[in-house]
């Protein structure tokens, strides 16, 4: 990781714990490998999260995020998303995100500016704290929704590790 991201990295990681920061309901730090064809990479976003109106019966929040991920295919995102949890228990959930967003660069495998980002995680609540293990992956969507754009669209996918805060 570069050492500017590192140190935004770490700066992130020590706003969790302060309060009310910017009227976050939920300020979260992921980070993780790259999989399937970003092997290699090393990823990490930073999400600030406002509570939604619920979305199919769920609780739903509003998604922020900026990523960074290195390797051969290095690239800066930013998304815009939609979260939804389906509670498994009164502390364990299941997390479904959908977004849309902007990477810096196309590249081997993303050959468009405009993305669209999704998260499926499993994640488990500690009082004000939020652990996940979660798969996002960013694609412009051209094989799935059958879109006639050009360039390659293999995606990036990482394994992650999500800490959050609820504030």
């Amino acid at each position: 990781m570069p050492p500017r991201a590192r140190a935004l990295t770490l700066l992130i990681a020590g706003m969790l714990p302060c309060p009310r920061l910017a009227d976050a309901d939920m300020l979260a730090v992921t980070a993780g490998r790259g999989n399937i064809y970003s092997q290699g990479s090393n990823a990490v976003f930073f999400s600030y999260q406002k509570n939604a109106p619920d979305l199919f019966n769920r609780k739903s929040l509003y998604d922020l995020t900026l990523g960074y991920w290195s390797g051969s295919t290095r690239n800066s995102a930013l998304t815009v998303a939609r979260v939804v949890r389906w509670k498994l228990s009164p502390e364990n959930y299941f997390a479904g995100t959908l977004g849309v967003g902007v990477v810096d660069r196309t590249t081997d495998h993303l050959g468009t500016a405009g993305q669209f980002m999704v998260r499926l995680a499993f994640g488990r609540r500690f009082g004000k704290y939020d652990l996940s293990l979660g798969e996002t992956h960013y694609s412009n969507g051209k094989t799935a929704l059958r879109l006639n754009w050009h360039g390659p669209n293999t995606g990036e996918d990482f394994l992650t590790l999500m800490l959050a805060r609820e504030f």
